[in-house]
């Protein structure tokens, strides 16, 4: 009975653990007041505030929840947060233009776009060291690779393109034309469909990921920003800045099937790992709006701090 009993009490402690290690945290960058709000999405409170000079922007999570990277432009470079310790620990100065930024799938590399000098920088996530340069197109925003670690998109904002990086050995095989002016891009979970939000031209491209041709051009409203799928990847989120609103595509057809009024100028957009929850970052509400993916509807709104842009994947299970 003692020993039935140590293995059952084992098992409870397991599932403990494992449901502890599930809990998702979203973390927003609010860029005006400087500094990052930590947001345990179980109870939608923020549970920190961290304090990040630099007009904190862009966000790349580790893929194990530990730690966050944070572009900060006017620091010249990124912040380091702990996210055990909920406080910043390092920065890292990697040029004028810093603001897209995205690690890798195995943790172990990190990609900063460089606004001005219209190239990417790779380093590694250990001692930061600068692991090589890939010059894009101009004005390099978002960023996405790819789930088998093997390709990086780039959206080239006043090239109105995307570039695509072999990361075997940091060559742009191929780089193609979108809508005017792209800015958030995101792929789905294969890896095979890449959409780009295009600020100026108020739409989606949607390209084959493979071959980079252009698939179709959604419409949406005015000035969309970034993107992210939900729902097993049937439903595209897009923030229209503009008009307070998130524009829904039904992957399939290719067609807006909803219009959901969020907060004033919604930017940065990612999916909680329940695939159902779509956190919203908008900007002159210093608020995150929370999105029932499959009842389309907005559940929560949650206070962050001013000017929260988020823009990035910023939420991650720790």
């Amino acid at each position: 009975m003692l020993k039935t009993n140590a293995v059952v009490f084992g098992l409870l402690l397991l599932a403990a653990s494992t449901f502890v290690r599930a809990n998702a945290l979203a973390v927003v960058t609010n860029q005006l007041s400087e500094s990052v709000s930590l947001i345990d999405t179980d109870s939608r409170q923020v549970i920190a505030t961290i304090p990040v000079p630099g007009k904190p922007a862009g966000v790349a999570v580790t893929p194990d929840g530990k730690r966050c990277f944070i572009s900060t432009p006017e620091a010249e470079g990124f912040a380091v947060i702990d996210l055990m310790q909920r406080k910043l620990v390092q920065t890292v100065n990697v040029g004028p233009g810093a603001l897209g930024i995205a690690v890798s799938p195995d943790g172990h590399k990190l990609f900063v776009a460089d606004w001005y000098h219209n190239s990417v920088a790779v380093l590694d996530t250990h001692e930061f060291k600068r692991l090589t340069t890939i010059n894009v197109g101009e004005s390099p925003s978002g960023l996405a690779i790819s789930p088998n670690n093997r390709w990086l998109y780039v959206a080239n904002r006043m090239s109105d393109s995307v570039s695509k990086i072999d990361l075997a050995d940091y060559h742009v095989t191929k780089t193609v034309s979108v809508g005017k002016h792209p800015f958030g891009i995101t792929l789905d979970s294969s890896g095979l469909k890449l959409y780009t939000a295009n600020v100026q031209s108020d739409d989606v491209t949607v390209l084959d990921a493979t071959t980079m041709a252009v698939l179709a051009t959604v419409k949406v409203n005015l000035l969309p920003y970034a993107a992210t799928l939900a729902l097993n990847d049937s439903r595209l989120f897009v923030t229209n800045q503009d008009d307070g609103s998130v524009s829904v595509i039904d992957t399939d057809t290719l067609k807006e099937i909803a219009l959901l009024n969020v907060g004033d100028k919604p930017e940065g957009i990612d999916t909680h790992p329940n695939d159902r929850s779509v956190y919203v970052a908008n900007w002159f509400d210093g608020t995150v709006s929370v999105v029932d993916a499959k009842q389309l509807k907005v559940i929560d709104t949650i206070k962050t701090g001013e000017g929260s842009r988020a823009f990035g994947r910023f939420i991650t299970t720790h």
